[in-house]
């Protein structure tokens, strides 16, 4: 008997594995493109009417300043025109019937396609690459790079081009002005790329802001679980005690069993762990405000911390860390300092940004984490600092004046101290990071004294 090949054994034929195993990194990569381009235009779906009418008035505008004020070889108004409408076509998208509505974002980019890489680049051509429709056609690229995301800057840059160029030479025949378009594009891609690695920056940021909104919604989550946890089981001690005090005190009493002395006791600290449970569920709820930037409770659920034992709970609380790590945290208790704030709130915060800059100097083999409070004019601070900073050569630190470390506000690689930015906002205070070589290597948040204007 002939022995079976388990390759033909299987269900699916090899050339259908085969084009199921491509079928997948090209769905991931399709949807990773979906996913950037719908973002883009929704980063920017709040101002299409403004900068789409801008358009629309622009477009005949200075077809009478090339034509009229200063003479340009080439114009063409139709081509103008045919922009205007557009512009004005999306300008009124609130109109559109709902059906037209869902392909906004493909008429769009197809408007930008048209109106910004097409036309400035057949205008270029068509004028022998004079000097004012170079600097028009490098203004166009700028403004495409604030409107779209990098990869609808790149497609429509090469796309637009590539139809001006063809209409171009079917108008004109021959590639003199092609030949001298093409020294511009270095110039042209630079300022694409400078633009799109700017605009990708300002994406990190946002996606930081939006990872500080997952960090409240975890801590909302997490810090409701035990106050409600707790409130349900004091509610089923009183379901199950209270009757038998309430037939104690009643003419058949006898028939009641009593409860325990030590089930009176336990009784007798529900109260207080409700009203426990009900403040934990407060600075939650301030949790929110934050978020939203609503006033309200905050004056009820703030109060004076001291800096000093949060921080000395936080580092207790560092989850997975054994005595060995937490000895590499070095803590200066000096200058220890009050703040005003929401408990939970606060110790949530604290320990974030210390389980983030711990991790980020355990990278470091013999590099600990320093830990110091200070004042500064009206400033509470608390420094967290690698310890390999004040290690280097001299040569070095001499190294690192020139410009490579920077200190920033914005933080699209630390959520946690994007959550503390928001926070801290709430209560006066700040953060501010130093970075050398892409690692943070100091954190400093800020504190309003108390009374301080």
């Amino acid at each position: 008997m002939t022995a079976l090949n388990p390759l033909t054994t299987m269900t699916e034929k090899p050339d259908a594995r085969r084009h199921s195993s491509l079928r997948w990194p090209l769905q991931h990569v399709t949807d990773y493109v979906f996913e950037v381009v719908l973002d883009g235009v929704r980063q920017v779906e709040g101002n299409l009417a403004p900068v789409c009418i801008c358009g629309a008035i622009t477009f005949p505008l200075y077809w009478l300043v090339w034509r009229y004020l200063f003479p340009q070889p080439y114009e063409n108004l139709p081509l103008r025109l045919v922009g205007t409408a557009l512009c004005l076509f999306i300008a009124a998208k609130d109109w559109w019937p709902p059906a037209l509505r869902r392909y906004l974002p493909a008429i769009w980019l197809g408007m930008l396609l048209y109106a910004l890489p097409f036309f400035f680049t057949f205008m270029l051509l068509q004028n022998n690459t004079s000097d004012i429709w170079i600097m028009s056609t490098l203004s166009a690229l700028f403004l495409l790079v604030l409107l779209v995301d990098w990869i609808s800057v790149i497609v429509l840059f090469v796309v637009g081009s590539a139809l001006g160029w063809g209409v171009h030479v079917l108008m004109e025949p021959g590639m003199q002005s092609v030949n001298l378009y093409a020294e511009f594009v270095p110039i042209f891609l630079f300022a694409l790329i400078a633009g799109t690695i700017f605009n990708y920056k300002a994406a990190g940021f946002r996606e930081a802001g939006a990872r500080a909104r997952r960090e409240v919604g975890a801590l909302v989550a997490k810090e409701m679980q035990s106050p409600l946890v707790s409130i349900r089981t004091h509610a089923a001690s009183l379901q199950k005690f209270l009757p038998m005090l309430i037939g104690g005190q009643s003419p058949d009493s006898a028939a009641t069993e009593a409860p325990a002395p030590s089930q009176l006791r336990a009784l007798e600290r529900v109260p207080a762990r409700i009203e426990e449970a009900v403040g934990q569920i407060n600075s939650v709820v301030e949790t929110l405000l934050v978020e939203g930037d609503e006033p309200g409770a905050q004056a009820e659920t703030t109060s004076a911390l001291l800096i000093s034992q949060c921080l000395a709970e936080a580092i207790d609380g560092m989850p997975g860390k054994s005595e060995l790590d937490r000895a590499r945290v070095i803590f200066h208790r000096d200058n220890d300092f009050h703040i005003q704030g929401p408990p939970t709130l606060i110790a949530h915060v604290l320990a974030g940004v210390l389980e983030a800059s711990f991790d980020s100097t355990y990278q470091h083999t013999g590099a600990e984490l320093v830990i110091d409070l200070g004042r500064a004019g009206r400033w509470n601070y608390i420094r967290l600092q690698d310890s390999s900073v004040g290690l280097r050569p001299m040569a070095v630190a001499h190294l690192l004046r020139f410009g490579l470390v920077r200190t920033d506000r914005k933080f699209p690689n630390r959520p946690d101290l994007a959550f503390a930015k928001l926070v801290l906002g709430r209560i006066g205070g700040w953060v501010t990071r130093t970075v050398e070589f892409g690692r943070t290597t100091e954190v400093v948040l800020w504190f309003p004294q108390p009374g301080s204007p």
